[in-house]
């Protein structure tokens, strides 16, 4: 018998079924997908908005890697970045800013760039895509990695760092089309970074102009004013017979100069934000020492301290806060004057009006101010005043 052999109903049946089978499992893996892109968008937009409201950029960045490591389904995450300061050619290695929260260690930690997967990704912009990274030396301090993902974080040309996400040894490796996800998630985190420092820079330059202004109009017109009543009260002092009005009005005089030293200060604070910075850390120095006291504090500061550099600046914090804190415990008065002299040198005296400090205490604390004044070359001196009470001197070159 020639010709084809017909098909039974069986067969034919069998082929509906498999071709049914076929777009049913397509149609679910489309499905699938079409879930993951979605899955990835959102993040992307949840990322770039936290970002762009000005979210603490810590918080954000510990955002992207969980979602970096729950999007690709993998056991660790880490994103290290290019120290501040550093030029992303010159750098050696980054540091680890952020861990997922399935590996973080408790001490800062490092990824090395020089013959390194880690470093091949960051000099060259590129995605690494390893299918089993066991005895690969990643740069990174990750243990018992097996497939991996290194992924530049680059926007406009530039590198801020890598992020790295790996399976455990044995897992299934990353597949292309999500390798592609993750760097274009990653390369959208960077351009919301550059953004968001962009847009902080930007409020930076309004803060700053908007200080120039004020600077402007107090040394135009306030201090100005100020002066025009000071000659106004020296001239009347001239005409006046009566010795006590004359030491009223001298008085009056003096206090107005302090108030143009106190403006002239803020002038240099407000052209400096580190000085601006330095004088709030000192009133809240201070403030933390006799909120829940009776004593009376008053802080005086004389020059610029935007020229104080940030050890400096950490050492005289710490000398106010302790001078001030033995002043309340153990001096037994009900007032303290701080005076902050910015010159040749930065000069800080302490004063309290009490009976004394006991001599154990300004040993103790005499070693300590001491201590931190010769660290920058200065000098330090506790003792008791003339006046009563005890009085601290702490001064070091400003150069």
């Amino acid at each position: 018998m020639t010709g084809a052999v017909p098909h039974t109903v069986f067969d034919t049946l069998r082929a509906v079924v498999d071709t049914a089978t076929r777009i049913a499992v397509d149609n679910a893996r489309l499905y699938e997908w079409a879930r993951t892109r979605q899955a990835w968008i959102t993040a992307n937009r949840d990322i770039a908005t936290e970002f762009l409201a000005g979210t603490e950029p810590d918080r954000v960045l510990g955002q992207v890697v969980e979602h970096a490591r729950t999007l690709t389904r993998s056991e660790q995450a880490i994103l290290a970045v290019v120290e501040p300061g550093i030029p992303p050619e010159e750098a050696t290695e980054l540091v680890v800013a952020q861990w997922s929260r399935a590996a973080a260690p408790t001490e800062r930690q490092y990824v090395r760039l020089v013959d390194t997967v880690a470093g091949k990704a960051f000099a060259e912009c590129t995605t690494v895509h390893l299918a089993d990274a066991r005895g690969i030396d990643l740069g990174a301090p990750l243990e018992s990695a097996g497939p991996a993902l290194i992924l530049p974080l680059q926007t406009a040309g530039i590198v801020l760092g890598v992020l790295i996400v790996v399976r455990a040894p044995c897992a299934e490796p990353y597949s292309d089309e999500l390798g592609a996800l993750a760097a274009a998630f990653t390369d959208q985190a960077a351009l919301a970074m550059q953004l968001a420092e962009a847009q902080r820079r930007a409020r930076e330059l309004d803060v700053l102009a908007d200080r120039d202004r004020i600077a402007r109009d107090l040394h135009d017109h306030v201090i100005q004013r100020v002066f025009a009543v000071g000659l106004g009260l020296q001239g009347m002092a001239a005409r006046v017979n009566d010795p006590q009005v004359q030491q009223r009005l001298s008085d009056e005089i003096d206090r107005l100069q302090e108030i143009v030293h106190e403006i002239r200060t803020t002038i240099f604070d407000l052209h400096g934000g580190a000085g601006a910075s330095l004088r709030r850390r000192m009133e809240d120095a201070v403030q933390q020492q006799t909120a829940a006291t009776l004593i009376r504090a008053r802080l005086r500061v004389d020059g610029p301290l935007s020229v104080v550099g940030p050890a400096l600046a950490d050492h005289a914090e710490a000398v106010v806060r302790e001078s001030v804190s033995n002043a309340v415990r153990h001096s037994g008065g009900d007032a303290v004057t701080i005076e902050i002299t910015v010159a040749d040198e930065l000069t800080i005296v302490v004063q309290d009006n009490g009976s004394g400090v006991p001599d154990d205490v300004i040993a103790s604390g005499l070693a300590n101010l001491a201590q931190r004044a010769a660290e920058s070359e200065g000098r330090c001196s506790i003792e008791h005043a003339a006046s009563g009470g005890t009085r601290v001197h702490w001064s070091v070159p400003l150069s």
